[in-house]
């Protein structure tokens, strides 16, 4: 069963976007293009593996996934892409990442992504999801989510996978280097969570088996561990420290020693107009759609109405 869906990237795309129609230098436009390369990266990744989670998990009542959860907690931040508990309340903390080409794990545990034959050092999310697990292991216990039985405390059992494209080449070390079973690729989530299950000792089979909960009891507790979510609005024209720019209709209606200083852009070739000319184009909204278009570019408007 599905808890919470994963939050829409969108507004955050449509924005990046629409500050690279601006009239920024080189420098932050190139910061832009790759802040906004990256969020598409990873909201493609997030898709590809909610995809693989809903199609084996979300019909099923022993299990509850949570999307896209962030939590705060004792000055911590956790960014979980995905939450898969089952009634045993073993929670599967799963972090996905969209290597396009490949990824190369070093015998020391050091992520290389491949790009255009190169690679280039990452965080790495083994460790990324660890931090997570700290935290919401916190928020749990601190606020005492988990139910009781018998007087005591249900404790939950957390285990860490990260998950790849299916079609991502995917390089490890050797096992006895540095440990990489909890990296795997998406589509096979579902036979690693079978195999981690079948390896399990008989006396920790039992003590799961004591801690089996109801599928209502699983829902509430899912319920309120996602009710802790805390989405972030960021605030892009402060991190790429960009002052806002006045709309037309912001600037025609100031007096007119107000904006004598400000300067104007053509909105297609970007090159410096006077107010004069974005006045006649602003004043004939019919022709040039609101925006304001140097003398050359103006041109190009000529017998379209």
């Amino acid at each position: 069963m599905i808890i919470k869906e994963k939050d829409s990237k969108q507004a955050e795309i449509d924005e990046l976007t629409s500050l690279l129609s601006l009239p920024l230098p080189d420098n932050k436009k190139f910061l832009i293009e790759r802040e906004l390369r990256f969020l598409k990266s990873g909201d493609r990744g997030e898709n590809d593996s909610a995809y693989f989670i809903n199609f084996y998990y979300a019909a099923s009542k022993n299990w509850a996934i949570i999307h896209d959860l962030r939590l705060e907690h004792n000055d911590r931040v956790a960014q979980i892409d995905h939450l898969l508990i089952n009634r045993f309340f073993n929670i599967f903390v799963l972090e996905s990442k969209n290597f396009c080409y490949g990824v190369k794990i070093t015998d020391n545990g050091e992520f290389l992504v491949q790009f255009n034959n190169s690679f280039f050092a990452i965080e790495s999310p083994i460790e990324q999801n660890k931090r997570h697990i700290v935290v919401i292991e916190s928020v749990i216990k601190d606020f005492d989510i988990m139910p009781k039985r018998l007087g005591l405390t249900i404790m939950p059992a957390f285990k860490s996978y990260v998950l790849v494209a299916p079609k991502s080449r995917l390089i490890r070390p050797r096992k006895s280097n540095f440990d990489t079973s909890m990296v795997i690729k998406a589509d096979m989530l579902t036979t690693s969570i079978e195999k981690a299950i079948e390896a399990m000792k008989p006396l920790s089979l039992l003590a799961s088996a004591s801690k089996i909960s109801s599928s209502e009891t699983l829902k509430e507790i899912a319920e309120d561990i996602a009710s802790f979510h805390k989405p972030m609005k960021i605030d892009y024209r402060n991190r790429f420290s960009i002052r806002a720019t006045p709309s037309p209709k912001q600037i025609s209606s100031q007096a007119p020693e107000t904006y004598e200083a400000k300067r104007f852009y053509c909105s297609k070739c970007k090159i410096t107009i006077t107010e004069k000319v974005a006045r006649f184009c602003w004043d004939n909204k019919h022709r040039f759609g609101g925006k304001a278009y140097c003398f050359d570019c103006q041109k190009a408007f000529t017998g379209r109405h």
